[in-house]
């Protein structure tokens, strides 16, 4: 068995600090209004060739857009520098 939510993590599963962290980065580094909507989504996956849990960022513009990028880790192990990494190329347009 896979143990995916670091010990410290493991009463609640989520730590609504980093999440916010990351949001605030994603604004900071998009430039956001507060008309913008950024969402942390933490999913797993069993498909072959897929990674077991992918974190993807998404951004709903206030102009109706929604861009958004996925990260292969847990939410928990995305720093900032990762953030800007991911940013830096194209989303997925929907």
């Amino acid at each position: 068995m896979h143990n995916l939510i670091p010990a410290s993590d493991a009463k609640s599963g989520i730590d609504p600090s980093h999440t916010r962290s990351i949001k605030q980065w994603v604004a900071e580094e998009l430039d956001l209004t507060d008309d913008d909507v950024v969402s942390v989504l933490e999913s797993g996956c069993i498909d072959p060739g897929c990674p077991l849990v992918e974190t993807t960022i998404a951004v709903f513009g206030a102009d109706g857009s929604t861009r958004s990028w996925k990260l292969t880790r847990q939410r928990f192990a995305v720093a900032k520098f990762i953030v800007k990494q991911a940013l830096a190329q194209l989303p997925k347009i929907s």
